[in-house]
């Protein structure tokens, strides 16, 4: 069985399906709904608290996926919420429990006042967070003592936005990030071809792996949602307009035609691709499926 590193370099481009941990205790009801991408997906990608929103432990609840469905799981960990102690502590929690993979991620500030009533942390930032998983994987926990006798073998990744109106500003923290310890980034949601191409080559000139960030979107007003309140999507704002004045029925058709046809036609260029969930994990399932079937069909 290839590594999981290995699984990102050959001609099959792989296919990852992002989710949110539950929001409260019980597991079952979100396994049972992933239950149906096993055989499909390679690997499950955990948000860490998005949008500053209380959700279980993206380590337990990727533990439970690969004990209970045998995926693989990428968790992101963001700086935004714990200092550095316990983020060498959660890193090191992660690989005993078998989690493949670690997003380093900076992570937004949390607004003054927030209903929450959480603070942002900020100790570190993506590229501290990543030198501190090489650092790790060294056995170095950076208290002086002896190298750990276990190693951890976190395989680190990096985030990056292909729609930056000063892309080349994105590339220059993107090299930052290839030579803190990523060996591989996934993208913000990626809309058209040439935009992708651009990003995959100077990504692979770096020596990092993409997968490109695919959004299915499902109503028309989680395109305005993202039109107006994302940020890192201001320069592609544009392939959103197309859903307005549309049925849902319509919006999640149109999404899932353009989405597949966008995978098709760079799914020999790319490592692969991560599908977002952000309206939930149906229409995400969705198209991963078709994406799957697609991919045994044409032998890749």
């Amino acid at each position: 069985m290839p590594t999981f590193l290995e699984s990102l370099s050959g001609s099959r481009p792989a296919l990852w399906l992002e989710v949110a941990p539950p929001r409260g205790i019980n597991p079952e009801p979100l396994l049972k709904r992933l239950s149906a991408v096993v055989g499909h997906a390679d690997a499950i990608n955990l948000t860490d608290n998005a949008l500053g929103r209380v959700k279980m432990s993206s380590i337990v609840f990727g533990s439970i996926i690969r004990a209970r469905l045998g995926i693989a799981v990428v968790v992101n960990f963001s700086c935004r919420d714990r200092n550095r102690l316990a983020l060498k502590s959660d890193l090191l929690g992660a690989a005993a429990l078998g989690i493949d993979a670690v997003v380093a991620l900076t992570g937004d500030r949390i607004a003054p006042g927030d209903p929450s009533g959480a603070h942002s942390v900020h100790d570190l930032d993506a590229f501290g967070l990543l030198e501190m998983i090489a650092m790790l994987n060294r056995g170095d926990t950076g208290e002086g003592k002896a190298p750990l006798k276990a190693l951890p073998k976190l395989v680190a990744g990096a985030v990056a936005n292909p729609n930056r109106g000063n892309i080349e500003r994105e590339f220059q923290l993107l090299e930052r990030k290839a030579r803190a310890g990523a060996r591989f980034v996934i993208t913000q949601p990626v809309f058209e071809v040439e935009t992708a191409r651009r990003f995959v080559a100077r990504a692979r000139a770096l020596g990092l792996a993409t997968m490109l960030g695919i959004m299915p979107v499902k109503r028309e007003s989680m395109a305005a949602y993202m039109r107006e309140r994302v940020a890192d999507l201001k320069e592609a704002a544009h392939h959103l307009d197309r859903y307005a004045g549309m049925s849902e029925d319509e919006v999640r058709a149109e999404s899932l035609a353009r989405n597949l046809a966008l995978m098709k036609a760079l799914a020999a260029e790319v490592a692969g691709f991560n599908i977002m969930s952000g309206g939930g994990p149906s229409l995400a399932i969705e198209l991963a499926l078709e994406f799957s079937r697609w991919r045994k069909e044409s032998g890749r």
